[in-house]
């Protein structure tokens, strides 16, 4: 009966701080929870006609043909291989067209984007022509067409055949087609402009963003050519600055801005550039531009490395806000502020690309 009372005492939903995590983590926790419950009532209801009395395929063939007519144009390879050609590589080297290795990262980008916007408009096309009746609706369509009617993403948009990743995963189809055209933006700005257009790089945008950096990382070994830098020696440093990517008025001579990542289980001073308790309700908060580049570490700074651990947060920089190593980008060091490391290592600190 002693233990029963007891027991009875305990509260019936365990407090985040128990396990060092912010009140805040409550909050993640429930949204998850409400969103499965809200999908799984959308899987639920039925497809026959909206409020509108128009029916599931009218729906459907409005916004394919809608998706359809905004899909950016295409990129053809002929043409942006002959303009990539032509960009000039980083300052301080003669590299120029596909001798630098942005530039080559930059054609392998718009690849990718062409295969995917070529996957969009044929898709929507054959959805809209299927309900016509024009063609054959075969089971991969019906499943498009419930994916559009229920505002999702069709899975042929973000992973190929095999189950491989081939473009961004975004929870409903307004979102990923926004992200599409901004990626389209930020190609062609690159491309049109030259890198003196790009004064910081929506990380973001990248469908292989650990592509960039290592090609941030060779261009500026390759400007320390003189100083015999080794690739296998050089390691990625990082600047949070403080303030957006619209202030900054020059790109650096080594290294890129970048921008675009949103920090949880802490806010960033931007006055002090230092690691604080997160806004209650505030789940992310967006992070300055941070400008990266590449340096050499030896046994001195190993040593120094190591003696500020204590002093540094060592914060996992994810592609989604799903914690695992696939979705890892890189690591960037936080500066802990009032608070030890391991404080921030139990609040979960940890930037990312998306939100959602």
């Amino acid at each position: 009966a002693a233990y029963r009372t007891y027991i009875e005492t305990l509260p019936p939903v365990d407090s985040p701080l128990i396990f060092g995590l912010h009140t805040n983590a409550d909050l993640t926790y429930r949204q998850i929870d409400a969103s499965m419950m809200l999908s799984t009532l959308m899987d639920t209801q039925p497809k026959d006609s909206s409020g509108e009395g128009k029916s599931a395929d009218e729906i459907v063939r409005e916004k394919a043909v809608d998706l359809a007519d905004k899909t950016p144009p295409d990129f053809i390879e002929e043409i942006f291989r002959a303009q990539v050609q032509k960009l000039k590589g980083p300052p301080g080297t003669g590299d120029r067209g596909m001798a630098a290795p942005l530039n080559i990262f930059l054609f392998q980008e718009l690849q990718r984007l062409q295969r995917i916007i070529k996957i969009v408009r044929n898709n929507m096309r054959a959805l809209a022509a299927a309900i016509d009746g024009t063609v054959v609706m075969t089971p991969d369509l019906l499943d498009d067409l419930n994916s559009v009617f229920d505002a999702r993403v069709p899975k042929k948009w973000t992973h190929d055949p095999s189950g491989a990743e081939i473009s961004w995963i975004m929870p409903n189809i307004g979102g990923w087609f926004t992200g599409l055209i901004d990626r389209q933006v930020l190609l062609s700005t690159w491309l049109e402009g030259d890198r003196k257009a790009m004064k910081s790089y929506w990380l973001t945008g990248f469908t292989n963003s650990q592509g960039f950096l290592t090609g941030m990382r060779q261009e500026v070994t390759r400007q320390h050519q003189k100083d015999q830098w080794a690739l296998d020696d050089v390691i990625t440093h990082t600047e949070i600055l403080s303030y957006d990517q619209d202030r900054i008025r020059d790109v650096p001579e080594e290294g890129q801005h970048i921008h675009g990542l949103f920090i949880e289980g802490a806010k960033w001073n931007r006055a002090e550039g230092k690691l604080e308790e997160s806004e209650p309700k505030k789940l992310f908060v967006g992070m300055p531009a941070i400008h990266v580049t590449a340096t050499t570490i030896g046994k001195s700074g190993a040593k120094a490395a190591r003696a500020n651990e204590s002093l540094f947060h060592d914060s996992a920089v994810y592609k989604y806000p799903k914690r695992n190593d696939r979705y890892l980008i890189f690591r960037m060091p936080l500066k802990c502020g009032d608070m030890p490391a391991w404080h921030w290592k139990l609040r979960g600190v940890a930037l990312f690309c998306q939100t959602e």
